[in-house]
């Protein structure tokens, strides 16, 4: 069964709890602001996102990407608008540990790391430590996934690998959320991308559509300063020593 949380800005600020309707989308935002101080950081926000799709954020710093993220991860309260977020209801109980580990070992091959089940963290790469951490959120068996720059901290040579295993996940039909810089990774893997600027959605659409032919001149303008992927991500293969 599934469940809609609503959050609303301001005077309301519990969550409340009625049954989602079949079909609707995973993650609604209406008319969300949000201010630091006198910084305004979101300004109006409407968007969702429907089950199985991948919905990917684009903008220059300081634009509300994080911000949003965090807001509908509940992790910043709303001063205004209402957040939707439809999660399934889940029996909690004790796991026993064999199906634990099970688990486990299923999910770190699954991002091509099983041979590193005993390895501390500072033995691993950086985006070996992502991939273990996308593993991670996976064992949760999450209704949708958020990403906030999940490769911005990484060498050049360790993106690839990370990138790879979130379009496998958006193949499998997981809906996510994605905060990034990566433009070959949006083109190639969002079904729609949006373009924040100022704490606004300034542009939005199908990927191809939003970076080849951008009809404002604020996206136009941050895409020229933009580097892109040379190589398009469908080619790529994860392994256990990187991609290939």
């Amino acid at each position: 069964m599934a469940y809609k949380a609503c959050v609303e800005g301001a005077a309301e600020t519990a969550p409340v709890v009625a049954t989602a309707p079949s079909g609707e989308a995973v993650v609604r935002l209406e008319q969300v602001r949000k201010s630091f101080g006198a910084n305004l950081v979101l300004d109006g926000i409407d968007l969702s996102v429907d089950p199985g799709e991948v919905l990917v954020v684009i903008g220059p710093s300081g634009s509300g990407k994080s911000t949003l993220l965090r807001c509908v991860n509940l992790l910043e309260p709303i001063d205004e608008g209402r957040i939707f977020v439809t999660i399934a209801a889940r029996r909690v109980g004790k796991v026993p540990k064999s199906e634990a580990v099970a688990r486990a070992h299923e999910l770190l091959e699954r991002v091509g790391l099983d041979g590193k089940a005993r390895s501390y963290p500072h033995q691993l790469s950086g985006g070996q430590q992502q991939r273990v951490a996308i593993a991670r959120a996976l064992m949760m068996r999450p209704h949708v996934m958020l990403f906030d720059e999940v490769t911005s901290a990484l060498d050049p040579e360790l993106v690839g690998e990370v990138l790879v295993v979130m379009r496998d996940l958006a193949k499998d039909g997981m809906t996510m959320l994605v905060v990034t810089h990566e433009m070959q990774f949006a083109r190639d893997v969002g079904d729609r991308l949006i373009f924040m600027d100022d704490g606004k959605i300034v542009e939005q659409g199908q990927p191809n559509d939003v970076l080849d032919r951008p009809k404002a001149e604020r996206t136009r303008r941050f895409l020229r300063r933009t580097l892109q992927l040379a190589d398009s991500l469908e080619e790529l293969t994860i392994e256990e020593g990187g991609v290939e």
